[in-house]
């Protein structure tokens, strides 16, 4: 009986101290509410950082160089004006009327530039974000507008291929794309300097056959084309060797003397694709030897290949250097 009794004493202390920690919880909540209600009634100096859309640009212009995505501002508001905007402006971007901002200078030929004061324009600015805070500080405090003239330009692609070949082949011919060049549309001081479109990278290994595959455009910021890609032809062959034995041309020498060179002709050593095979030949290489190159203490002259047609892969010559003897004219 006395253990039931004590028992029952025990559980009725934990009930009320459960109570207790339980009403203590509810008071620090409602107290903490309450501060943090009364916080926000009080004016705070802030920063805040709102997104920027740009709209109404100049006709038959385009925006060019660097212009801020976001403004930095430092405001003066209430606790919960600050509190509801930081959690909107997320969402809304601040919209920067272009032509309004320059007094459409930048419509008429002669302007290419327009500077703002960003602080010279907060109330504008403040009525898109809220007409309970105030703006302090903006942030860059200028924005430089660029602008240029609009242009249609016909831009010759650039294939950007990467490969490495099956043992013996080679490309038959440089790779080209499909079209060859494409109408780009954009500013005309980008396009004035533009040479060239590149494709993304093609890369190959151990190639043997011919490719052919679409491939994308690598367009620069602020241009535009109806070709979003291009069609890249790889053409490859085996290369063989060609050997031609060529006679040694002697330049720059004097018009008293007669040189002669021993040997008198070079062996030259090429690679070439087989479709090109045939259309080489002795005539399509030349060596030389000049005269000017002489010396007392030395006995050879070097020899130098002046003529190598394009087609060939590589090409070497044998010997480098030849031995020669100086004889007067009569």
């Amino acid at each position: 009986m006395v253990q039931k009794v004590f028992g029952y004493i025990i559980n009725e202390i934990n009930a009320i101290r459960k109570g207790k920690a339980f009403v203590f919880f509810v008071c620090l909540t409602l107290a903490s509410f309450l501060w943090f209600l009364n916080a926000l009634e009080k004016h705070y100096t802030d920063h805040i950082t709102v997104p920027v859309r740009y709209i109404n640009l100049p006709k038959d212009k385009e925006l060019t160089g660097k212009l801020p995505e976001k403004l930095e501002l430092t405001v003066d508001a209430f606790g919960y004006t600050l509190l509801r905007h930081k959690l909107r402006l997320a969402f809304s971007p601040v919209l920067l009327d272009v032509n309004e901002l320059t007094n459409n200078y930048l419509e008429g030929r002669f302007f290419s530039k327009y500077s703002i004061s960003t602080n010279g324009h907060k109330e504008e600015i403040a009525k898109q974000i809220s007409s309970e805070i105030e703006i302090i500080i903006i942030r860059p405090d200028s924005i430089l507008f660029k602008v240029s003239n609009v242009i249609d330009k016909l831009i010759k692609v650039h294939p950007v291929v990467d490969v490495t070949f099956a043992k013996e082949f080679i490309f038959q011919k440089p790779p080209v794309t499909i079209p060859e060049s494409i109408l780009v549309r954009g500013p005309e001081d980008i396009l004035d300097t533009l040479t060239n479109v590149k494709t993304l990278p093609v890369e190959l290994k151990n190639l043997s056959n011919n490719v052919e595959r679409e491939v994308e455009l690598v367009l620069l910021p602020g241009l535009k084309s109806e070709f979003d890609e291009v069609k890249v032809q790889i053409a490859v062959e085996q290369f063989t060797e060609a050997k031609f034995e060529i006679p040694i041309m002697i330049i720059n020498q004097p018009d008293s003397l007669i040189i002669k060179t021993f040997p008198a002709k070079v062996k030259v050593l090429c690679r070439v694709g087989l479709s090109q095979y045939n259309k080489l030949n002795n005539s399509s290489f030349k060596a030389v030897v000049d005269y000017t190159h002489h010396s007392a203490v030395l006995s050879k002259l070097p020899v130098t290949l002046e003529k190598i047609p394009g087609i060939v892969l590589s090409v070497d010559h044998f010997p480098k250097e030849v031995e020669y003897i100086v004889e007067r004219k009569e």
